[in-house]
């Protein structure tokens, strides 16, 4: 039996706001396992080609969101997932930080809970690599219980990326 296809519950815009551009996707994360995931690999290449950079899902497709350049900006591959061994020394540890966020997610979807966000990438004029990562979401307990939070994330630059241009 096939997953079902959430993709569609997902919303997306983008623009200008003062000097800097702006990438945003929102909506409800469906629970890991139990929803359709879409991956566009060709899409991935070419925001992330040549760079050392991820192309990381503003919303991961393992919650059902769409994967294709719409919810995709470059990040910073050691927020992304973990740093490789030799770079944990400079993070203070294993990095990581966006993914733990999403483990966060995944593990209370787990549990009952439903929960709505907001991504948001922002970009200075003329750069095609956010510089931010605005992150919001309210959590919905099984008991009715709601709770707000919001991180944000600063996307500097790694040394992957650095080893590339």
């Amino acid at each position: 039996m096939a997953l079902p296809d959430i993709s569609g519950r997902f919303k997306f815009k983008s623009g200008n706001k003062g000097s800097s551009f702006f990438k945003e996707a929102s909506g409800e994360l469906g629970e890991p396992g139990k929803v359709m995931t879409h991956r566009d690999v060709n899409a991935q290449r070419e925001v992330s080609a040549g760079t050392g950079e991820h192309a990381g899902h503003l919303i991961g497709i393992q919650f059902g969101a769409p994967g294709d350049l719409r919810n995709l900006g470059l990040q910073n591959p050691n927020m992304n997932t973990f740093a490789p061994k030799p770079l944990q020394e400079a993070f203070q540890g294993s990095g990581g930080s966006y993914h733990r966020v999403e483990s966060g997610w995944a593990d209370l979807l787990h549990q009952g809970y439903r929960i709505e966000v907001i991504v948001t990438d922002k970009y200075r004029s003329g750069e095609n690599r956010p510089f931010t990562r605005s992150v919001s979401w309210t959590e919905f307990s099984p008991g009715g219980g709601v709770i707000q939070k919001a991180l944000e994330f600063v996307n500097f630059t790694s040394p992957q990326s650095r080893a590339k241009a």
